[in-house]
């Protein structure tokens, strides 16, 4: 059989590599359908309403795009491994035979060094982690990639010698070497603009401060060394920390990334901005009045620039002159999801592929193939064709965020999720080093005030996420029944032991538990740049519902209408004392389910559990939360309200399933048994960390209970209903 296909004419050789092409191609697409469900998530797109969104212009068309960009991409493939197999055959005068032999070789070798770069560049990508398992490959720093790569490299120049002495396969060379100088050009393009920056921006000084603001996703301020983490290795958040006003306080009203930063830009609190959760309806959120609509129309130029924007739809319509980053929408899902393969992993980070893959490039949600600097040099982009104003910069950067991972992270695969989340906020530190940099040779830290703040933190399965726990529960022992447990991260796996393993002083995600302050305590930092703010006493509880006001104080500008946030200029400066404890703040969570509360997330599990929920804008592509659903999500949130050292908790009422032995026919079998759970109340003393849901005990009649549900429901209204369990006394 193999006798009469190398027997064949030359002009088999491209039929053959075309068939063999397709074999790998069907074979990667089989293994990837397999392994991510792929006809499970089909099943629920045709299932949910949003099916028939897709067929919109603005979905279909980049993804029609995504894949003649694939197609054309084999189709070099192919012509690369076609010429340099003829050019150098030809070149040596080798026989028909020996040039298809040549041509499978070739063949199989550009196979293994694509899979071998990609294991290499892209460790946590799907088709590296099966070479490491089943092929029982080790990167070896590149080892593989070096001795595939070589030879071809070696064929390569071989053909463009072929090609330039002999004058062989000359449409394929010209090709070859069009694109190569495409790339080339992009790259020599990039590296102008990053050049360019600096002479621009130096030209023309401002005599109002640049204003900017750096927000670090889900950081969690205990994670740094400046908040006393001895292994922190957080040198230039430490180095900005030290150097600025820090409220050690601060708190986010609702910690996820989306209702965050509508409370930095418009001082208002989610109830009142209606941006009750990530991804809700645009047209809803109230947006008229914000911070950077005040300050274009002082003059500034507004932009507003992040890696990560599949669940915080940021656009122009916040006051923004310009978006940086990623392409948003419901193809940052799909196409930066679902197209983890092999050779299209290698392009996305080139120069050209900020324009050929733009929901891939410079993503975080896409981690697998996500550098850091990719995201940067858009950053250097967009500086580069600043106007002639004073800038007004708000960044936000995701590497901190889950799933903690992105390409040449350096992490061990079966690292803690604590030591995942370590290892993403040394890497946003690095990532904040660059940044810092790049602000600098832009002349925008020469006299500029700089926010440094994170829009939540986040819960890591560790003990003392949550603030209660059982030893300081005080009251009826039955009120601690009501309060849901769950398993520490560092318990094995398939752990079974309730007692030991799990416990009710954790937590995990962002939002999902308002007891777990560990995800609504956030950095917050003011430092002046080209002059000294003095040393000022800063004390009590502040939020970031305050920047914004803070920031319109220090230009002196008109405050913002309605709002719910306070200055804190007063306190920077020293002319106003921080009054501890005369302040409540409400917290409130964003949607959750036992999907995501937990130390691994199956990204399957949520789409399928959620799909449903969404809708499409068939203007703009984004993605957005149903009406009806948000309601529900309203109806279900957990409230709370901070003051005093107090903290009072509301918790709606919920649905339990349990596992109990009855008897069945006769036998005793376990079957499951749903009980609903009335809402309840949490009250804790901040101080010392005792806690009750007994409102009618000697410890919470001493309290100030009646104050905080007052409080509670005088600000949340008819969303937080009157039942609990018991009243303070």
């Amino acid at each position: 059989m193999f006798k009469s296909i190398f027997n064949r004419k030359p002009s088999s050789l491209l039929g053959m590599l075309c068939c063999l092409t397709f074999l790998f191609v069907s074979a990667q697409l089989s293994l990837f359908i397999i392994h991510f469900k792929v006809t499970e998530l089909i099943d629920s797109l045709v299932n949910a309403s949003i099916v028939l969104q897709l067929l919109h212009p603005v979905i279909l068309l980049p993804m029609a795009a995504y894949i003649l960009l694939q197609v054309a991409a084999y189709v070099l493939f192919i012509g690369w491994i076609w010429f340099i197999t003829v050019a150098t055959g030809r070149l040596f005068g080798l026989s028909k035979t020996a040039i298809l032999w040549l041509g499978v070789v070739l063949w199989c070798l550009a196979c293994v060094d694509v899979l071998a770069l990609n294991l290499h560049y892209f460790p946590d990508s799907f088709f590296a982690r099966l070479t490491a398992d089943l092929g029982g490959f080790r990167d070896d720093n590149g080892r593989w990639a070096i001795v595939t790569s070589v030879p071809l490299l070696a064929a390569t120049l071989s053909g463009f010698v072929s090609y330039f002495w002999k004058g062989h396969c000359r449409f394929m060379a010209r090709l070859l070497l069009a694109v190569v100088v495409v790339a080339a050009a992009a790259a020599a393009y990039d590296a102008w603009l990053a050049r360019a920056v600096l002479a621009v921006q130096k030209k023309s000084p401002h005599s109002k401060p640049d204003i900017i603001i750096i927000g670090l996703d889900s950081l969690r301020p205990d994670f740094t060394g400046y908040f006393g983490d001895k292994t922190a290795r957080t040198p230039h958040i430490d180095d900005f920390l030290k150097k600025a006003q820090v409220f050690s306080e601060a708190y986010t009203p609702l910690a996820r990334t989306f209702p965050s930063w509508v409370s930095i830009l418009t001082a208002k609190y989610p109830k009142h901005s209606f941006a009750r959760n990530n991804l809700v309806d645009p047209g809803r959120v109230i947006v008229n009045d914000t911070l950077p609509r005040r300050l274009r129309q002082a003059g500034y130029e507004t932009i507003y620039a992040t890696d990560e924007k599949r669940f915080s739809n940021i656009t122009e319509a916040y006051g923004f002159d310009r978006i940086l980053g990623p392409q948003m929408g419901v193809n940052d899902f799909l196409l930066g999801s679902l197209t983890d393969f092999p050779l299209g992993n290698l392009l996305v980070n080139l120069s050209v592929g900020k324009w050929l893959f733009p929901f891939n490039y410079g993503n975080r949600a896409a981690a697998v193939t996500y550098e850091p600097e990719s995201f940067l040099r858009l950053v250097r982009q967009g500086l580069a064709g600043r106007a002639d104003k004073p800038l007004f910069l708000s960044i936000h950067l995701c590497l901190s965020h889950w799933p903690f991972t992105w390409a040449k992270d350096g992490l061990q695969r079966r690292s803690s999720l604590p030591g995942q989340y370590r290892n993403s906020v040394q890497g946003v530190d690095r990532q904040l080093g660059e940044l810092m940099g790049i602000l600098k040779n832009n002349g925008l830290l020469e006299n500029s005030l700089v926010v440094l703040l994170s829009d939540h933190g986040t819960a890591l399965g560790l003990p003392g996420d949550r603030i209660i726990s059982k030893e300081r529960y005080t009251g009826d022992p039955g009120g601690l029944r009501i309060i849901p447990a769950l398993r520490l991260s560092s318990a094995s796996q398939y752990s079974t032991n309730y007692r030991r393993d799990y416990t009710i002083n954790t937590a995990y995600g962002q939002g999902t538990n308002v007891l777990s302050l560990t995800q609504y305590r956030v950095l917050l930092a003011f430092r002046r740049f080209g002059s000294v703010l003095p040393a000022a006493q800063k004390g009590g509880m502040t939020s970031l519902l305050d920047v914004a006001p803070t920031i319109l104080e220090f230009l002196k500008l008109p405050s913002l209408a309605q709002v719910d946030g306070i200055s804190l200029w007063g306190q920077l400066t020293g002319s106003v004392k921080a009054e501890s404890g005369s302040r409540a703040l409400f917290l409130e969570t964003g949607d959750s389910m036992t999907e995501i509360e937990t130390d691994h997330i199956y990204v399957e599990k949520v789409i399928k559990h959620q799909i449903g929920i969404y809708s499409i804008n068939p203007l703009s592509g984004l993605l957005m939360m149903s009406i009806p659903a948000e309601q529900s999500i309203i109806r279900n949130k957990q409230l709370a309200v901070l003051w005093n050292g107090w903290m009072l908790a509301h918790y709606p009422a919920r649905v339990e399933t349990k596992l109990v032995r009855e008897k069945v026919k006769n036998k005793l079998q376990f079957v499951r048994k749903k009980k609903i759970v009335s809402p309840y109340f949490v009250l804790a003393d901040l101080t010392t960390g005792r806690w009750t849901t007994d409102l009618v005990s000697p410890f919470a009649k001493a309290s100030p209970g009646n104050d905080l549900r007052r409080r509670l429901q005088e600000f949340y209204g008819d969303e937080m209903p009157q039942g609990g369990h018991g009243a303070a006394g």
